[in-house]
């Protein structure tokens, strides 16, 4: 096979704000798989704000990556080289892969690593937008961690990001009163016209708790966090009795994550008590191989084919934009689920 495979590696951890320099992309061979492992072309590769997480020389709930090492991401693609049992060239590949042309990986240890199946109407990109990571966060975070119940009021804060649009329809899925929180009219419009929100708060107007209070009239009985901060303290200030608080995400604070003085921290706790609410955080992977995967793996693709579970993508092309890219997420700019097309879809 000629030329090189393009992966970005750590160059240089970001403890603080991310530098141009934290990963450069390198030209390497294009590696061979050994028994038991698969080589994936990758087509489509997530950014997510998580990936952040991973360029902090810290371990978080995964080790660090390696300086030298490939970024990691999650990565659709296709087989085009098997050595592995159960696994054929042209079979669809998602998992925790590399930022890179090709991965060469064993199945059996690859986080969240599935066979795609090839289900009539469902492309690839919706594959990697709603129905794998980011839908399964938003299930297990709303169903399980959230224990909604129908005619519930849900608040969800980054509600116009991947993560956050899908919590919302899911929320409406079981029957629930849903409000979002985002930031400008455009995004805020947006919940309410293309993801069927009941109503949507802008966090850069007014005065957040107030505007809750007024949104959510008998309390915020599941509150879905993804930033953290002063929007956590707003939201614990509008709690109803009994409500879960759900930590999905702190994007807020993922510059600080090498100085815990500098976190904002939670000011408002004392609402816990007096609500006798409950706050949990959880992290999507608790979940896999356990009863509830399949079950969300139905229940999400259904709901696509339903027109109820919808996404809208924003697509960077080409590797080379990969970690340019990802600032996107932290200043607003993308419009809809962030992903990076590496190569076309041809042979599916």
């Amino acid at each position: 096979m000629n030329g090189f495979n393009r992966v970005w590696v750590m160059n240089r951890h970001a403890d603080g704000p991310m530098a141009d320099d934290n990963l450069v992309l390198r030209d390497q061979p294009i590696p061979e798989p050994a028994d038991g492992q698969i080589r994936v072309r990758a087509v489509y590769l997530s950014l997510d704000p998580t990936n952040r997480v991973w360029l902090s020389p810290h371990h978080t709930y995964m080790p660090p990556v390696p300086l030298g090492d490939p970024m990691r991401g999650f990565v659709i693609g296709i087989v085009d080289k098997s050595r592995a049992p159960g696994w054929e060239e042209g079979d669809i590949a998602y998992g925790l892969m590399h930022w890179a042309d090709y991965s060469v990986v064993d199945p059996r240890q690859v986080t969240f690593m599935t066979k795609v199946p090839r289900a009539a109407g469902i492309s690839l990109e919706a594959w990697i937008c709603a129905l794998t990571m980011n839908g399964h966060t938003a299930y297990y975070g709303v169903l399980i961690k959230g224990r909604v119940r129908p005619g519930e009021t849900v608040l969800i804060s980054g509600a116009a990001g991947s993560t956050g649009t899908l919590a919302g329809q899911v929320a409406k899925a079981a029957g629930c009163r849903v409000v979002g929180i985002a930031g400008g009219e455009a995004k805020c419009r947006t919940l309410l016209e293309d993801y069927g929100f009941d109503a949507a708060i802008d966090y850069k107007k007014g005065n957040l708790i107030a505007d809750i209070a007024h949104a959510c009239p008998d309390g915020v009985d599941m509150f879905f966090d993804n930033v953290g901060g002063a929007t956590l303290d707003a939201a614990l200030a509008n709690l109803a009795m009994g409500a879960r608080i759900v930590i999905c995400g702190g994007i807020s604070d993922y510059d600080h994550l090498h100085d815990p003085n500098a976190i904002y921290g939670i000011k408002n706790s004392l609402a816990l008590l007096l609500r006798r609410a409950t706050m949990e955080g959880f992290v999507v992977f608790d979940f896999l191989g356990g009863p509830e995967q399949q079950k969300a793996e139905r229940a999400l693709m259904q709901w696509h084919l339903d027109g109820r579970l919808r996404y809208r993508a924003h697509v960077v092309e080409g590797i080379e934009h990969a970690f340019p890219s990802l600032r996107l997420l932290f200043n607003g700019g993308n419009k809809g689920k962030l992903i990076v097309r590496i190569s076309n879809d041809e042979g599916i």
